[in-house]
């Protein structure tokens, strides 16, 4: 008697269990039920069959539901990335298949499948390069002249303590006055050059 509730109390829980399973590997198995299953990273990718709007990613279509005697072309779309199409043969279906789409602005696909990284002008105009030349020249030997001032100034200072010369003094101001104009020049012409690299 005992055995009997037993078994009738876990009848329900097996048999629960057991068409628990089997739906599962039903949904998790398309091809046994010959269900093409096309799935896609990102997901949420429309998806067309033969230039017809048949639904989004994931998306599962039973065989039968199609003309099988032809081959069916498969595109799938999403904003952002590019376009991805492939064949479904006839004698092939079902597929299980999942599309990893490429970002548009960062990679292409071009030749069959083969990625290569686009090639952008980020430069709306093509850089000058007479001003590029003659900032550059500018700003490095107006550079290297207010160092070479300013040494001079230095040395001719140094020997105004020692000696006491007011010549040398004289001297110490005129070239610490070319090395602020040759400064003046060097700060010129680097901004010139940032603007006709960069900016222009």
């Amino acid at each position: 008697m005992l055995n009997k509730r037993i078994f009738q109390i876990l009848l329900p829980v097996i048999a629960g269990n057991f068409f628990c399973l089997n739906s599962f590997a039903q949904n998790g198995d398309s091809l046994k039920i010959d269900y093409n299953y096309i799935n896609s990273v990102p997901q949420n990718a429309e998806v067309y069959l033969n230039d017809k709007l048949s639904g989004e990613t994931p998306f599962r279509f039973p065989k039968q539901s199609i003309d099988t005697s032809n081959s069916i072309t498969v595109t799938l779309k999403l904003k952002g990335y590019l376009d991805y199409s492939f064949e479904l043969i006839p004698g092939v279906m079902p597929v299980n298949k999942t599309i990893n789409l490429v970002p548009k602005n960062k990679l292409s696909v071009k030749d069959g499948g083969n990625v290569e990284e686009n090639t952008v002008d980020y430069f709306k105009a093509p850089r000058k390069i007479v001003p590029i030349v003659v900032s550059s020249v500018i700003s490095a030997g107006s550079g290297v002249l207010s160092y070479y001032f300013k040494k001079l100034a230095d040395e001719n200072y140094d020997e105004y303590l020692a000696t006491g010369n007011r010549d040398k003094f004289n001297k110490t101001r005129q070239y610490d006055l070319y090395s602020g104009i040759s400064l003046a020049a060097f700060q010129l012409g680097f901004g010139a050059l940032i603007y006709f690299l960069l900016i222009d």
